[in-house]
């Protein structure tokens, strides 16, 4: 029962708490926080060059001696045509000019995977534990990394997925409800009405695997932390949750949005980037879906659309978030994990 278990034992974490790592919102101090708090901190490596994310693990190894987990979304190449690329450029062309950022850029983008420059900072550097979204990496970066001793874990959408990535060699699956925000995780193409949500999806997952199950989506507080853990997950994973911490790199404007979402302000698209994941709703969600343009690949379209949140506008913001976010509130991360951790303590045995 909570805290410990063959999770909790091998990771050695005090709580069985884990921070996601969402890209470029997650900093070393958050990610710090959370694993000098008990937990398991998570640093996204999206986009980022060999050289720049051994820096991140550096940083991360300078504010604490607890466990880490790196982050890589695998994607194909982005493959698009001119007409699709002219399209787009032409529909957001007015969004830019009142923003006064000139002309539509061309889309920039590769395909993301694991190169030889990653796979050998990863063996330098060695972090705790090392997570993909989007599947896993080939199998030789897999081999490679458990060789190595680190940890693996992905996430799934389905319990088919997850049978999938443990017959692949991960330690751990995380189950993604659909409640959870950022980017959806299959790999499968299954169809975002025939995902479920989170505790109809963890039992099955939990049955369905002999690796520890990682519940996300909805949780954020410890009242949804003890029943996943009733429902069998050996930890829970919250990311909407640590994007109101003091620690985390998320602009004013997002905050602001988070400070005031309810229950009904979500929707999943892959209008903003390319690929669904779920945002709070804003005027370029809006008039994006009302387009009927079919957006480039990811990561391409988010390339066009990301400059339009630098002006600080929370109606032209990628606003990830998950349907608690009209639960989450602004504090430290220390602060958060041991508040969750202790509710879901007594939530847990009061039922013993």
């Amino acid at each position: 029962m909570w805290p410990a278990n063959r999770l909790t034992e091998r990771l050695n974490l005090k709580w069985p708490i884990v921070q996601a790592p969402m890209g470029t919102m997650t900093t070393p101090a958050l990610a710090a926080a959370v694993s000098n708090a008990g937990g398991l901190g998570g640093l996204g490596m999206w986009g980022l060059s060999a050289e720049d994310a051994g820096r991140r693990i550096a940083g991360f190894r300078q504010l604490s001696g607890g466990g880490l987990n790196v982050n890589f979304p695998i994607w194909p190449e982005p493959v698009t045509t001119q007409d699709a690329v002219a399209a787009m450029q032409r529909h957001l062309q007015p969004h830019y000019d009142a923003k006064n950022l000139g002309r539509v850029p061309a889309p920039q983008g590769v395909a993301s995977d694991v190169s030889d420059e990653h796979l050998a900072m990863l063996l330098e550097k060695k972090p705790e534990v090392v997570s993909f979204h989007f599947g896993l990496p080939r199998t030789e970066v897999v081999r490679a990394v458990k060789d190595a001793g680190i940890f693996i874990q992905s996430s799934a959408t389905t319990a088919a997925e997850a049978r999938r990535l443990e017959a692949e060699g991960v330690d751990a699956v995380i189950a993604q409800g659909t409640e959870a925000g950022g980017h959806r995780a299959t790999f499968t193409d299954v169809a975002m009405s025939m995902q479920a949500g989170l505790f109809a999806l963890l039992p099955q997952i939990v049955d369905a695997v002999s690796v520890p199950v990682i519940a996300a989506g909805g949780v954020s507080d410890g009242r949804t932390a003890a029943a996943a853990f009733m429902l069998g997950a050996s930890a829970v994973q919250m990311g909407t949750a640590f994007l109101m911490c003091e620690e985390a790199n998320v602009q004013p404007a997002h905050r602001e949005a988070l400070a005031q979402a309810n229950e009904s302000c979500t929707v999943v698209t892959d209008v903003i980037s390319g690929r669904p994941a779920r945002y709070i709703r804003n005027k370029l969600v809006d008039d994006l879906l009302s387009s009927g343009l079919k957006p480039l690949p990811i990561p391409k379209q988010l390339s066009l659309t990301r400059p339009l949140g630098a002006s600080g506008d929370r109606e032209m913001t990628a606003l990830f978030a998950g349907q608690s976010a009209g639960m989450v509130r602004h504090r430290t991360a220390a602060d958060l994990v041991e508040a969750l951790a202790q509710d879901a303590l007594q939530r847990l045995r009061s039922f013993n």
